[in-house]
C-alpha cells in the first residue's frame, strides 16, 4: 500500500485548496480524476475508490451551485465535501495505525 500515503495527501490537498475558495479551483476535478485513476491502476480498497468517487461528485455539485449561483446548493456541497474530508482524514489515520 506505498500509493495511499501520497493519494491521502493529494486528495487532502484538492480538499483543502476548494475550500478555501467559493468556487473550485480550475483543475480541482481534473486531479481528482487523476487519482481516481491512479486508485483503480493500483488496485486500491474499494472503500478509497468510493469516498474519492463521492469528492469528485461533491466537486461536480459545487461547480454546478457555484456556476447557477445557487447558495443553499452551494452550501450542502460544502457540507458534503467537509464530511468526505473527515472520512477521508479518518481513513488515512486508520492506514497508518494498520501500517
Amino acid at each position: 500500500m506505498a500509493y495511499a500515503s501520497n493519494i491521502h495527501v493529494a486528495v487532502y490537498q484538492v480538499l483543502d485548496q476548494v475550500m478555501r475558495v467559493s468556487t473550485p479551483p480550475p483543475g480541482a476535478k481534473a486531479m481528482i480524476h487523476s487519482i481516481i485513476d491512479d486508485l483503480h491502476a493500483s488496485a486500491a480498497p474499494r472503500q478509497m475508490l468510493i469516498q474519492a468517487e463521492n469528492i469528485s461528485l461533491q466537486l461536480h455539485h459545487l461547480e454546478c451551485a457555484a456556476a447557477s449561483q445557487d447558495r443553499e446548493s452551494a452550501c450542502e456541497a460544502r457540507k458534503a465535501l467537509c464530511s468526505l474530508a473527515a472520512a477521508w482524514l479518518d481513513q488515512r489515520i486508520g492506514t497508518t495505525r494498520a501500517g
